[in-house]
């Protein structure tokens, strides 16, 4: 139990309600056992209309788990709001709990209860809450954050975009761009953190009365397409009012947060209690995280649609080959600006991506935009789990004449890991074209690309094939006899997979010709592939997918039609493809392995540093997966020059200054790597380097099978300071 007048904060709210709680077991427990009556027909009603709201949300996890834990969050936050209110205005327990068995809270402009509301928490269970909670003090704070993290796991969040932002970037974020009074909206709000660090710092502003703060917090909006994330942000607010204001005796502010998708506010005009449009072009500020999702994971083709003509209609639509690669984050920067009057700033945290993706070259023409500034966090781990920037602009409007190369310079400010401003530095762009620009990055590091060119290699590496799902292709196998081979499901994906590509073979008889090799990327490390896993593709002898042929051998058929029909079943609906072989050979990534050589090179496609191996291939059977790039010789030596200098550190560490979030993908042939030459006396050192290096990997992995790549890289630091030294010399000469 909580003691009366102790201040409790986001981590004790977690500690006491979060999913090892007493209360959550108890609360939940209820929900069960009320669901087994057949009869209980307002939880059907309920779960059939949360699942309409939230089926243009979440994809393809609407269970009845995620069910009981909204409601059960909802539940825990109305008891907080009424039992605090409660308190406050001299009611006993008995008259508190007789309010929370109303679902009634239009009075207090919460209106997105309904759609969690089904059942009231037992009396016994409310009377402990009520317990913890009588005459504590909240923080103010956003009070619901970690519990919110806690229930919603990482995966579902990272679905629809979500990323938890730290308080400390968001106060300093604040701090920096909020001016008391001025009229701001989050348009993408979440639970309210950054609203609600605004209503505090608004509170806590000296010399100012009370109807002066009232009146700047009614200047205070936010959206978000989440219920949940709208009635989260309301409670975070009441709360923090309960604890400010004396209730009944003043008056407190307005709630100005709504349920409204901010790149299409106009679909959600009937839904609101306001007038969407009647906000155009009026903040002064707008602030936030939008969503981290791209094009390619959303799960609506309507959608989708909407996104790209979105993206058109503000001139930033990527080239056709990147369109998959929209970033929401990068729409919400300039479709905000209809919510902005001219001279109005937009600051939002995005994807270091925007800066250096290739799919985000017109976004970077800041047509709409001036005073542009850069926060860079370029040595930060623990923020997120990719790299990220805080981009700020002042919105100049349409046809404003400015011409982009007045947008650079851009001037940046780089923090240290824990958000501590460090030096002031300016950015720019690698190449400045009328409608774009090719990258951001500091000043000196353009000086030394500007010296740079690409290698002939660029278009020799392919990207592998798309062999996914795995749990419908990899297998393991025991020989039965030269034509036939005995496959099961392998562990190694199975106990991974998504429990909708979860197929369960044991001992089952196929063709061996429909057999083949490949590998998990996270079986590669520099210099040595540690494994294979043997895999099933329905192709013919010229790789490709001819079901007569198919036909010809029983047992191979009669697998492909059980795995294409669960594939058919499960693939997400905005696909276009027709079936699992087209997935398999997506852009003919399959198919053209039919002609690959007997050595194949091979690198991973992402990741923070480069890991690569020479594969031998002369019996024709290796596919490369998507999750590497390869390329393929018959020149044993043109191999292992190529893995040994994929495998210098110098590689990895320039890459890092122009790659896009992760992805690796061909930009380590941004560098003029030259062909290998036989007569050259550094290549063929390099060559020799590389098989030596191949040798003493592969001896480590035998002696340790779990051996992973910043375990070789350690062991081998001394042989690679020297490789870099001749990598250096022909690749940066």
């Amino acid at each position: 139990m909580v003691e009366n007048n102790k201040i409790i904060d986001s981590k004790d709210i977690s500690r006491l309600f979060g999913l090892r709680s007493r209360i959550f077991k108890l609360i939940v427990d209820f929900f069960k056992k009320n669901t087994k009556n057949k009869q209980n027909l307002d939880f059907k009603e309920k779960l059939d209309s949360w699942k309409q709201v939230y089926g243009s949300i979440y994809s393809g996890v609407l269970d009845k788990t995620l069910f009981f834990k909204h409601s059960y969050f909802s539940l825990i936050l109305k008891s907080f709001f009424l039992i605090k209110l409660g308190v406050i205005q001299n009611l006993d327990f008995e008259e508190i709990y007789d309010d929370s068995i109303s679902n009634d809270l239009e009075a207090f402009q919460i209106f997105e209860y309904e759609h969690f509301y089904w059942i009231d928490i037992p009396k016994k269970v409310f009377q402990e809450i009520y317990e913890e909670l009588e005459g504590i003090t909240f923080a103010l704070q956003d009070l619901f954050i970690d519990l919110y993290q806690e229930l919603f796991f990482a995966d579902l969040r990272h679905k629809i975009g979500e990323f938890y932002t730290p308080l400390k970037l968001v106060s300093k974020m604040v701090e920096d761009f909020y001016e008391f009074g001025t009229l701001i909206l989050d348009p993408s709000c979440g639970s309210g953190s950054f609203l609600t660090n605004i209503v505090i710092k608004i509170l806590k502003t000296d010399n100012t009365s009370n109807e002066e703060k009232i009146e700047a917090i009614n200047n205070v909006y936010g959206f978000d397409i989440n219920p949940l994330a709208i009635f989260t942000a309301k409670i975070n607010m009441f709360l923090i009012f309960l604890e400010y204001f004396n209730i009944g005796e003043e008056k407190i502010p307005q709630l100005n947060l709504f349920i409204v998708d901010s790149l299409f506010p106009e679909k959600y005009e009937m839904k609101m209690m306001c007038q969407v449009k009647k906000l155009y072009n009026s903040f002064d500020l707008v602030i936030g995280n939008p969503p981290w999702i791209t094009y390619k994971d959303l799960n609506s083709n309507e959608y989708q649609a909407d996104v790209r003509n979105l993206a058109d209609q503000l001139e930033i639509k990527p080239f056709s080959q990147y369109i998959t690669h929209i970033e929401l984050g990068a729409l919400f920067f300039y479709a905000v600006t209809k919510f902005l009057k001219i001279g109005g700033k937009v600051f939002f945290i995005n994807p270091k991506s925007v800066l250096n993706g290739d799919h985000c070259f017109l976004f970077r023409s800041f047509s709409i935009f001036n005073d542009l500034e850069i926060w860079d966090f370029p040595s930060t781990k623990t923020l997120f789990s990719i790299p990220h920037i805080c981009l700020k602009g002042t919105y100049i409007g349409k046809d404003n004449g400015a011409s982009i190369k007045t947008k650079y310079p851009i001037k940046t400010k780089i923090f240290s890991d824990d958000i501590e401003f460090m030096e002031e530095t300016l950015y720019s762009s690698l190449k400045i074209e009328a409608k774009g620009a090719k990258l951001i990055l500091p000043v000196y590091q353009l000086k030394l690309l500007s010296k740079i060119s690409h290698s002939p290699y660029k278009n020799k590496f392919h990207q592998g094939a798309t062999l996914v799902p795995r749990t419908l292709v990899f297998f393991k196998i025991k020989e039965k006899n030269s034509q036939f081979v005995s496959i099961s499901s392998d562990p190694d994906v199975s106990s991974t997979a998504k429990k909708e590509w979860n197929l369960e073979i044991s001992e089952r008889q196929v063709e061996k010709k429909f057999i083949f090799k490949s590998y998990l990327n996270k079986n590669l490390v520099p210099f040595c592939l540690k494994k294979f896993h043997r895999i099933y593709l329905p192709i013919d002898d010229n790789f490709l997918f001819d079901v007569e042929h198919l036909k010809a051998y029983s047992q191979a058929y009669e697998l492909y039609k059980e795995i294409n029909n669960l594939y058919m079943n499960n693939k997400k609906p905005t696909t276009n493809i027709q079936g699992l072989f087209d997935n398999l050979n997506y852009w003919n990534k399959l198919t053209k392995q039919r002609n690959n050589e007997n050595y194949l090179v091979v690198y991973n496609a992402s990741g923070s540093s480069l890991k690569s191996a020479v594969i031998n291939n002369f019996k024709k059977n290796i596919i490369v997966p998507s999750e590497n790039y390869y390329f393929s010789t018959d020149s044993k030596d043109e191999a292992y020059y190529l893995s040994a200098v994929l495998n210098a550190p110098i590689i990895s560490k320039s890459i890092k200054i122009i790659k896009s979030s992760r992805h690796i993908h061909k930009r380590p042939f941004s560098f003029p790597l030259p062909e290998f030459d036989d007569n050259n006396s550094d290549h063929q050192e390099i060559a020799r380097k590389g098989r030596k290096y191949n040798a003493a990997v592969q001896d480590m992995v035998n002696n340790n099978s779990t051996i992973n790549a910043n375990k070789v890289r350690m062991l081998l630091h001394k042989k690679l300071r020297k490789l870099d030294i001749l990598v250096e010399k022909i690749v940066f000469k």
